[in-house]
């Protein structure tokens, strides 16, 4: 016998697993998933441990060379 309501919860977790996949990119230095929601490509972890600045484009540290050449690629 299938509990429908349990497997209603785990249809909403792998489609909210496969959102977070989509939309997000790993802190390069700590690895947890960051949404970009918008504006130019210098991100800062929210992680209040690491903070890190990077590239959401390259994602090596943000850099001149990063605010120069794609500050605002789409």
């Amino acid at each position: 016998m299938v509990d429908e309501q349990a497997a209603e919860r785990a249809r909403w977790e792998e489609a909210s697993k496969e959102t977070i996949k989509k939309t997000t990119k790993p802190c390069p230095r700590c690895h947890i998933p960051v949404e970009k929601n918008g504006g130019c490509m210098h991100m800062k972890c929210p992680q209040p441990q690491c903070k890190f600045e990077w590239c959401w484009n390259c994602s090596l540290e943000w850099n001149r060379t990063c605010m120069g050449d794609h500050w605002f690629d789409v």
